[in-house]
């Protein structure tokens, strides 16, 4: 996780983040909606970059891992956003819910559903 928000709010490429996301991964984040893929990810992701004025800041707390099944897991946390952006800056708490699959073959996560609200 913390890699993860490394390269978020350094506004790394898209790519970064495909190799963490399953192909029909399903993603809500706050002002969208639900969107399904790699495609989708891409899209939202490329356009929130474009209008972000600078790198962002996420800060993660309050961290609830819980194991469902042979890895895979829930995930809960929260996260204070902090970005500047072309129309107004932002400073929100969220709560993220993921679900994410330990792929052994690869071994790293994979993430199948990212629920921001």
């Amino acid at each position: 996780m913390e890699k993860w928000f490394e390269h978020f709010d350094q506004l790394d490429e898209n790519s970064y983040f495909l190799q963490y996301l399953s192909e029909d991964v399903k993603m809500k984040f706050p002002g969208n909606d639900l969107f399904t893929g790699h495609e989708g990810f891409s899209n939202w992701f490329t356009e929130s970059k474009n209008n972000l004025l600078q790198n962002t800041t996420h800060h993660v707390s309050d961290i609830k891992v819980t194991e469902t099944s042979k890895n895979n897991f829930d995930i809960a946390f929260d996260v204070r956003y902090v970005a500047k952006m072309k129309q107004a800056d932002i400073d929100m708490n969220v709560k993220e819910d993921w679900k994410l699959t330990w792929d052994e073959d690869t071994d790293q996560p994979l993430i199948s559903e990212y629920i921001v609200s």
